[in-house]
This record gives structure tokens, C-alpha cells and sequence, in this order.
């Protein structure tokens, strides 16, 4: 690929040599999903013969128990019970390496690992960047300026998540980034197997109860409506978090109450499988709404700090590799009522919905993103100037 930008450089790519060893650096391994991020690559690259090395600079976590088993990972952690933003004991092990063979690749997920990550000798770095205000100067200010020292390109190593993140990050940093899209690597249910059906009643969400995601709160003032169309529809909330509360307090004095069951946590990942099984249809954003879409349930996206129950539609319907997080204020909205209705009118148009919403969900497929990425961190850039 050959590019050209206004500071009259010419950029080009070509192969380097095959990556061989990866390191990866986060903050800990507790229960989230970019740390979920962190167990789906170092799986995929371990089964791939990749030598991969994990470094935690704030503890470990119970995710950590996902890997300790795996061939080929070397997981570097200091178990400090007091939680420090550095452990400088790990900082130190990073420093030893210094002397050791360079590393690959070099990957870190938010800007405080990225820092970090300039202590470990590497051929390439890069940095995954999966919050739209992750790198917003009052949150990072002082990383950033300590980044911009170091290197005054680190924002051409940086991959998004989606493109609405780029977007707001190019704003927070004030420089222009065409840089690579990097989505969640996801694994769905085998192609064989459909999790929705149209003679279910059973609405699902997934995901933390938190004060930006009001699809929890407007849905009971819907299902008061819907058990009005069919007295067999439930609603079932999987999650905990700060707003649980309110949220059961709001449930409580809802005449749709008893149609309505919040379950708490997964305690497995076979848990959140079984959660799927037979639902009529989803409603949430993020990683649980493309793996519903992905099992074959029409996913139907919330948006963050809504209290009028508005969706740009189901998930095919959004931009590529976006999945509800972030909204464009120019996006057409519906009401979601009207879109659970929709998929009520007729088990044709509910197959389409189900079908259109697998295939847009295999954007995100595990082996399909993971190549790609192993392909980007493969290729060597460089440019001249033409004069």
C-alpha cells in the first residue's frame, strides 16, 4: 500500500520478519473486557506456537487462573496485596530485559502500560486503545507528555477498537490518526447453532450496571407495554454493579415486576452461553451484544446515557466495527419498543433481522481479527520525503 500526506512524504509497507515473540503488558487481570481482551489473545497466540510473555504491573486477578495452564506464556506479576499504580518490582524485571533479545512485538492496552512499554526492548510497539476518553488530557495528561518526550510518534502505534474511538482520540491528542481498527477478537456459537427463537418471549441484556447504561432502567417502562401484547414476555438482567440498587428499587415498583429477573453475575463462561439459549432477542451494546448477534439472536443496540429508549436499529445496521458503545449525532434513532415489535410482526422479517445480525457480528470473529492483527504488527513502515 502506498500513501501520500500533505507533508509531501511517500509512506510504504513491506514485510518484515515473522513475529516469533509477543509481550503483552496491562494493569491486572481482574473480571472486564479488555482484560477478557487479554485471555482471548494470549489463548489464540499460544495455540499458534507464539511465544508470548504477560506482564501485570498492579497485581494479578482471578482472570489470571484462565492462563496459568497455558503452553508457551510466561506471566510476570508481583501478587501485591496493597494494589500500587507501579509496582516497581515488575518495573524492574522489564528493566533486566534490556539485556535479553529483543521482543517482536510489543503490545499494551491504555496509555499507562503503553508507557511501560518503552522499558522493554522491542522491534515493533503498539498500543490498543479500547475507551473514548482514554487518552482525554485531564484523565492522562502527565503519561501523555511523558509519551510525546519518549516518542514523539507514539500516536502512529496506536490501534482502535472502532472508529468512532479513533475519532475521539485524534480529538483528545490533537493530531490526525488513519491508524488501524483492531475490534475485540470474539467466539461465537458454532455455525450450526442458533440461539434465537421466534416463539421465545425471553429478552436478554448483559453487561455492568452503570450509570451510562440506562437501557436496564428504560426497558422495565417497555416491558410494562410488551406483557400487554403477550403476558409470556420476561426480561432478564445479567450483571452487578453500583446502579443494582436503584435498579431493583425501580423493578420493585413496577407493575411488570414479576416478568422481570435480575441474575447477577456469571460465575462461568458456560453461564453466559446458557443465559443466550433460547431468547427472543437482545438488547445492550458492546462485546455481549455481538456475541448474542454472533449465537443468532437479533441484537438490538442500546445507547449510553439514553433515558428515552432510542437505538440507531440492530447491530447491522451501525458503521463497521462499531457495536453501541458510541453514537454519531447524525445516526437516524428509533424507538427499541418499535424494533421488538418489529421482530414480532412476522418470523420472516425475524430470520432476516437474525441473519443479517451474524454476519455483521463475524467482523469480530477470533481468527479473522487476530490475523489481521498479526499482519499489521507484520508489516514495516517507512517514508521518504520528496523533497
Amino acid at each position: 500500500m502506498i500513501t501520500f500526506s500533505n507533508d509531501h512524504f511517500f509512506d510504504f509497507e513491506k514485510q518484515a520478519r515473522p513475529i516469533k515473540s509477543i509481550a503483552l503488558i496491562h494493569k491486572n487481570m481482574k473480571p472486564g473486557g479488555v482484560e477478557m481482551l487479554v485471555v482471548r489473545m494470549v489463548k489464540w497466540l499460544s495455540a499458534r506456537g507464539y511465544n508470548v510473555t504477560l506482564f501485570l504491573f498492579s497485581s494479578g486477578g482471578p482472570l489470571l487462573r484462565q492462563l496459568e495452564t497455558v503452553k508457551g506464556v510466561t506471566i510476570i506479576v508481583d501478587e501485591d496485596t496493597t494494589n500500587p499504580s507501579v509496582n516497581m518490582w515488575l518495573v524492574s524485571k522489564m528493566l533486566r530485559t534490556r539485556f535479553e533479545d529483543k521482543f517482536d512485538l510489543v503490545y499494551s492496552f491504555g496509555p499507562k502500560s503503553f508507557l511501560l512499554s518503552y522499558l522493554l526492548p522491542a522491534s515493533k510497539r503498539l498500543s490498543g486503545v479500547y475507551h473514548p476518553e482514554s487518552y482525554k488530557q485531564e484523565r492522562t495528561e502527565k503519561v501523555i507528555k511523558t509519551l510525546k518526550l519518549i516518542d514523539p510518534k507514539f500516536h502512529t502505534r496506536l490501534l482502535f477498537m472502532n472508529p468512532s474511538i479513533q475519532k475521539m482520540t485524534e480529538k483528545a491528542i490533537g493530531e490526525p490518526l488513519n491508524n488501524s481498527i483492531f475490534p475485540m477478537p470474539l467466539d461465537f456459537c458454532s455455525n450450526g447453532e442458533t440461539h434465537g427463537n421466534f416463539e421465545s418471549r425471553r429478552i436478554v441484556s448483559i453487561g455492568r450496571l452503570a450509570h451510562f447504561r440506562t437501557y436496564n432502567y428504560y426497558m422495565i417502562d417497555i416491558m410494562e407495554e410488551l406483557i400487554q401484547l403477550d403476558p409470556k414476555f420476561t426480561y432478564h438482567i445479567y450483571g452487578s454493579g453500583q446502579d443494582e440498587d436503584g435498579l431493583r428499587k425501580k423493578i420493585a415498583n413496577s407493575p411488570a415486576r414479576d416478568h422481570i429477573v435480575m441474575h447477577g453475575d456469571f460465575a462461568t463462561i458456560g453461564d453466559k452461553k446458557r443465559a443466550l439459549q433460547d431468547t427472543f432477542c437482545f438488547v445492550g451494546m458492546g462485546v455481549p451484544l455481538i456475541e448474542a448477534a454472533g449465537c443468532g439472536i437479533p441484537g438490538i443496540t442500546a445507547k449510553i446515557n439514553d433515558p428515552f429508549g432510542l437505538t440507531e436499529g440492530f447491530l447491522h445496521q451501525l458503521p463497521p466495527y462499531e457495536s453501541g458503545d458510541s453514537f454519531s449525532a447524525d445516526s437516524e434513532l428509533f424507538s427499541v419498543q418499535t424494533q421488538i415489535e418489529k421482530l414480532l410482526s412476522s418470523e420472516t422479517e425475524y430470520r432476516k433481522m437474525s441473519k443479517r445480525d451474524r454476519i455483521k457480528a463475524h467482523e469480530f470473529e477470533s481468527d479473522h481479527v487476530m490475523e489481521n492483527f498479526i499482519k499489521e504488527a507484520e508489516i514495516k513502515k517507512f517514508s521518504f520525503r520528496l523533497h
